[in-house]
């Protein structure tokens, strides 16, 4: 009990300063959602009225369509392929893993540069279907970075996410307890039995604690969609920003209150995430 009371006692500090700098944010910029913003010559406290306006305007709804759309798919890709690359990396150490870290030191700022570079019309890709005559011309590449598809969001999304989600993977089955997996071998189960009944409720906590981390940031993301769809497919993140960088001031509850919207939609699929999974899939309980 003195241990942990020491330990408290040493975090409190910089606890309390966190708290105060996140919640004085979290507060301000709720107040300002609400219609108190006297400095910016905004006094109607306390009014829904932007939220209204969020939610009656159908550029938001499809905004909000569009959030969804990159991030489940991203997510969903960071879960599956993530899983795959962590229990191949399970118990391995050397190149490999060090050559599978290099995303996560990557910022997506250059992450959006690359994937302009490989996958925008008259890229590395598309000079390369030209070369092997799979397409007439560069040019004749789909659109996967500004298209309605948003799949260039995607694909940047996965490519950093997936190596995350394995390192986590990989070290919850290295760290865990192997009595499970040798029982089952001993017994004769086939690999599919293995991993359904021995391997997957081992790595379960790490894989949902994970793709939340995941989709709350895709969810919330600005840099990537902003930048590779062109201004064709905003998300709710862009949309607040374009509303906070509007040069009417008065215009900034609006953006608080898109802000606290997205933090809304982000809460909800989480935790719809997480308590899916909790009943479906084995050992998330843990």
């Amino acid at each position: 009990m003195r241990r942990r009371a020491r330990i408290v006692l040493g975090l409190a500090p910089a606890a309390l300063v966190l708290a105060a700098a996140v919640g004085g944010a979290l507060g301000g910029s709720l107040l300002q959602s609400l219609g108190y913003a006297p400095h910016l010559g905004v006094d109607a406290f306390p009014t829904l009225d932007y939220y209204r306006a969020v939610l009656a305007d159908p550029a938001v709804r499809a905004a909000a369509g569009r959030t969804l759309a990159t991030a489940l798919p991203a997510a969903a890709l960071a879960a599956v392929l993530g899983l795959a690359l962590g229990l191949a990396l399970a118990g391995r150490r050397g190149p490999a893993g060090a050559l599978v870290q290099l995303p996560l030191l990557v910022p997506y700022v250059v992450v959006v540069a690359l994937a302009t570079v490989w996958l925008a019309g008259g890229g590395v890709l598309a000079r390369v279907a030209f070369a092997l005559g799979v397409l007439d011309a560069p040019a004749a590449w789909p659109r996967l970075l500004d298209g309605p598809s948003g799949l260039g969001v995607v694909l940047a999304f996965a490519w950093k996410q997936v190596p995350f989600v394995a390192l986590l993977v990989a070290a919850a089955h290295d760290g865990g307890d192997r009595t499970g997996v040798e029982v089952a071998r001993v017994y004769g189960a086939d690999r599919w039995q293995t991993f359904r009944y021995a391997v997957l409720p081992r790595v379960a906590p790490a894989l949902v604690a994970a793709v939340a981390l995941v989709l709350a940031y895709d969810l919330g993301a600005l840099e990537v969609p902003l930048l590779l769809s062109g201004g064709t497919r905003d998300t709710l993140a862009v949309a607040a920003w374009r509303a906070y960088a509007d040069p009417d001031l008065a215009q900034r509850p609006l953006a608080m209150a898109l802000a606290w919207c997205v933090l809304a939609l982000a809460t909800v699929v989480v935790g719809a995430w997480t308590a899916a999974a909790r009943r479906w899939l084995p050992g998330a309980r843990a």
